[in-house]
């Protein structure tokens, strides 16, 4: 198995993206709900749980034993940090513990064989563990914050193909240069309607916001990244919750 974090460059890419990302869309959104003590779930190489402590929140985050010699290597504060296993979540946190508990780019990998996309038969029964564990932490009144490609939209440009992809999937990712991936069916991508399945019989209310300002369209070959950015930023609030956002990014309210 080998994960994200032991290829090269992958926490240099983190430390440079993520500063961007944290100041310019975390931030205002986590100002926004009011949300100070926070849980960043699957942190990395812990570059946004710094970022955020540096602007004064009270900031905490997970991720797997590999990325323990990078915390260290970077001088991050190891008592902001814990270890968790990958298959079943369990955090060493009591009931209500977090203003706000987010994720992004993570939930799609739980519950796979190879941290990427090979999914076990019983994903899903993971990945409602895993998001019920979030929920669990997160005070009444808080919000989870889930953000990664949609099930529901045909383009990730962040993922290779699902391991199970068939033929014609292969064929027109190979000849456009991103993942065009079916919409309908197993994959190892989620969407709005599997937050709603895995937090079933909870109470919380969900709003789905843009990711305008997250997303940087690298991958996608010109001119069409300068139509993807001009897609999500004016995608209408009444389908940000749909498949029409290529990212799921769902603002869960913990209701009383």
């Amino acid at each position: 198995m080998i994960y994200q974090a032991l290829i090269p460059g992958y926490a240099e890419d983190q430390e440079r993206e993520n500063i961007g990302r944290t100041d310019n869309y975390l931030v205002p959104i986590l100002r926004r709900i009011g949300a100070t003590r926070l849980l960043d779930a699957g942190c990395g190489v812990g570059a946004t749980v710094q970022r955020l402590v540096d602007h004064g929140f009270d900031a905490h985050g997970f991720d797997l034993m590999e990325q323990t010699p990078i915390w260290a290597a970077a001088g991050r504060p190891r008592d902001r940090f814990v270890v968790t296993d990958p298959l079943k979540l369990e955090l060493p946190f009591a009931d209500a513990s977090f203003d706000c508990v987010f994720s992004f780019g993570v939930l799609e990998h739980v519950g796979t064989q190879d941290g990427h996309a090979t999914r076990r038969a019983d994903y899903h029964e993971i990945r409602t563990q895993w998001a019920r564990e979030l929920f669990r932490v997160t005070r009444p009144g808080g919000h989870l914050l889930l953000g990664g490609p949609n099930r529901r939209f045909p383009v990730d440009t962040a993922h290779a193909l699902d391991a199970a992809a068939g033929p014609v999937e292969r064929w027109l990712s190979a000849k456009v240069g991103v993942s065009i991936h079916r919409v309908w069916g197993d994959y190892f991508l989620w969407s709005y309607g599997d937050v709603r399945r895995y937090l079933a019989d909870l109470p919380f209310t969900l709003e789905g916001l843009t990711v305008d300002g997250l997303a940087n369209y690298s991958r996608i070959p010109w001119p069409f990244g300068a139509l993807a950015r001009g897609y999500v930023r004016h995608l209408p609030k009444r389908l940000l919750a749909t498949g029409f956002n290529p990212w799921v990014m769902a603002l869960v309210r913990k209701d009383a």
